[in-house]
């Protein structure tokens, strides 16, 4: 509210992982909103519905650590900057294949945190989506190397496979740049 009734507009970057990472958290929030806005003389804008998301799910986390979230949203962000940056484009936030790509990271941080990542070397499979996709195998293999950088653990063969089917079909949807 004070930042409203100064004029300084907060432009919130998590926009899609939050959409993304906690639909329910995001819907509450926006309800709240809602609620805040229908007595409110000046409506708060709809970005500030990604702040009060953040908050439910601070306030949901029983543990109280929120470091692995917060490292793991701080992850698929610079993972998404490499693939735009890797692309020249520009991926929209509100599209299906980057839900997918985000849901698809989100287990594999939950994999990579117990340990069970995909360890079948060289899948028939996985061998496919590489050859299909070389160029996506290529952006894969950098998220990989983010991966092992921030979290300390390398992905299995599979894992970048998979990894690489979720590059190549988010880009599919971008427009040429």
């Amino acid at each position: 509210l004070h930042r409203q009734d100064v004029g300084m507009e907060v432009t919130y970057p998590l926009l899609a992982e939050v959409t993304n990472l906690y639909p329910a958290e995001y819907a509450q929030a926006l309800a709240v909103l809602d609620a805040l806005n229908a007595r409110l003389e000046t409506p708060l804008p709809e970005g500030e519905a990604v702040a009060i998301a953040l908050h439910l799910v601070t306030a949901g986390i029983a543990t109280g650590d929120l470091s692995y979230t917060y490292t793991m949203t701080g992850i698929i962000q610079q993972m998404v900057g490499v693939i735009e940056q890797t692309y020249g484009v520009r991926l929209p936030p509100t599209s299906v294949s980057v839900g997918r790509l985000i849901t698809h990271l989100r287990y594999l941080f939950v994999r990579i945190h117990q340990h069970t990542q995909l360890h079948e070397e060289r899948s028939a499979i996985g061998a496919a989506i590489r050859d299909s996709y070389p160029h996506a195998l290529e952006c894969a293999q950098r998220l990989a190397h983010v991966v092992e950088l921030r979290l300390g653990a390398a992905l299995s063969d599979d894992e970048v496979s998979y990894l690489t089917l979720h590059v190549a079909r988010v880009v599919q949807e971008c427009p040429a740049p």
